[in-house]
């Protein structure tokens, strides 16, 4: 879609209100803006990896620390809550999130060399910071599912996407549950969206596609892309548009060459079924 290649493009977002798209390159700690058939690019800092919501020039974005708002007139950067201290380190980052509420969120954090079970997702409610729970390595997706206080949230170290039910503060987890299972392929699910009338999208890393599923995890349709690691996706405005990220982390030389669209945003059209 456009004329920029992310080494690990991630955490997308698009504002309705102003009609323009965010995303972030994890590894360059870029954020960028499409708006107006132009792209603005931004340094930020601490490898910030997903835009959890925009009000007009104030960005909020989850990073290496925790939770922060960034000034697009000023560049400055104030904190809003720490991670907490056990993953505040520079041996962890965050990964995937999302706001669920004015001023409470809920994001994954991981370590940047991840193993099995050394993350952990975390609350952030009115600017302080709980674990809620641990034993997750890749935490993706961060999709909640309608008129609950349940999340879909997926670790790709494992393949695997769970079904989150949370308690009604959101400090707990009350049930874990299997949702997609992707262990026996070579493919891992990444993030997602989810539609006003329950189409939710995963972002298939290695399957050069992305999947979509009803809410009880049956796959309704499958969109292949030019890439062979795609990311994440949103929505646009009418909903019959995806904007996916994608990456060229870890791809052979002939693999960048062969896939060169690798770490673009691409467009789907939902009207057009693949």
């Amino acid at each position: 879609m456009f004329n920029i290649r992310n080494e690990l493009g991630e955490g997308i977002f698009f504002d309705k209100i102003s009609g323009a798209l965010f995303w972030l390159d994890i590894n360059l700690s870029r954020l960028f803006i499409f708006s107006n058939d132009k792209v603005d690019k931004y340094q930020v800092t601490k490898h910030a990896s997903a835009v959890l919501f925009v009000n007009g020039k104030i960005i909020t974005l989850v990073n290496e620390n925790g939770i922060i708002n960034f000034c697009l007139v000023t560049g400055k950067m104030c904190q809003i809550s720490q991670t907490p201290a056990q993953y505040n380190s520079s041996a962890y980052r965050a990964n995937d999130g999302i706001k669920l509420d004015n001023d409470l969120y809920m994001y994954g954090v991981m370590g940047k060399n991840p193993i099995r079970g050394n993350g952990a997702l975390i609350l952030s409610k009115n600017g302080e910071s709980e674990v809620v729970f641990e034993g997750v390595a890749i935490p993706n997706t961060f999709i909640k599912v309608p008129k609950s206080n349940s999340l879909l949230i997926t670790d790709s170290f494992e393949q695997k996407t769970f079904m989150f039910d949370f308690d009604s503060s959101w400090s707990k987890v009350i049930c874990k549950k299997e949702w997609l299972n992707l262990k026996n392929t070579n493919k891992t699910p990444d993030g997602g969206c989810i539609s006003k009338n329950g189409r939710i999208f995963i972002a298939i890393w290695d399957g050069f596609e992305i999947l979509e599923f009803d809410l009880d995890g049956n796959k309704v349709n499958k969109f292949e892309i030019p890439v062979p690691r795609p990311t994440n996706c949103t929505l646009n405005a009418k909903e019959d548009q995806l904007f996916v990220t994608s990456a060229y982390e870890g791809l052979s030389d002939y693999d960048r060459k062969k896939y060169p669209l690798s770490g673009s945003i691409l467009t789907i059209d939902l009207n057009i079924q693949c």
